[in-house]
């Protein structure tokens, strides 16, 4: 049984690629704007496991990994920011401020058509940030890519506290992916 992972994300490949095993990738390229939710965590797992069905339909042999990310901040939800002016301004609303970096994680078996999937939440404070090194920021980094315009270099620069899971350094929560691949069946 392969394990196919439904993303392009260099940090999602990070997690597999940390856990040694072989895998191919295949990006889900479903509408994410299409799948709505007022609740974060309910919003990621949603959007997760409809890109681990997408991929295992393509894949009747698989095991599929996916999963999906925001943040979120007062209610408000902030997902890959559309260009580099909102990027920008994602950052200035989550600095100085408390904000959740929620992820979920799927796993389905194409042949079975068992899903298993969870949300974990990272509370991640941002000490005030100045103009120029958000400017900075978003000239060396590809913040379109990024669920609140950031990714874990950001959390080490901006971050004063961070409190729950570390599911922000991989964009998937890698202990609960060990758990679920052996649940489906691959020996890790």
């Amino acid at each position: 049984m392969k394990i196919v992972l439904a993303s392009a994300s260099q940090f999602r490949k990070r997690a597999l690629d940390m856990l040694g095993v072989p895998y191919e990738i295949c990006p889900s390229r479903i509408d994410e704007k299409a799948i709505r939710d007022n609740d974060p965590a309910s919003l990621t797992r949603k959007l997760a496991e409809e890109k681990a069905r997408k991929v295992a339909s393509e894949h009747l042999d698989a095991v599929v990994v996916s999963g999906d990310a925001v943040v979120s901040k007062a209610g408000r939800i902030y997902e890959k920011p559309r260009n580099l002016a909102e990027a920008a301004q994602f950052l200035r609303e989550l600095s100085g401020g408390e904000f959740q970096f929620v992820t979920a994680l799927a796993v389905m078996h194409s042949q079975t058509r068992r899903m298993l999937s969870t949300v974990e939440v990272s509370d991640i404070s941002f000490r005030p940030l100045a103009e120029g090194e958000i400017q900075s920021y978003i000239e060396k980094y590809s913040v379109l890519n990024y669920a609140g315009a950031f990714e874990s270099d950001a959390v080490l620069f901006f971050a004063d506290r961070i409190c729950g899971s570390y599911n922000f350094v991989t964009a998937l929560p890698v202990s609960r992916l060990i758990v679920f691949l052996r649940a489906q069946g691959i020996k890790i």
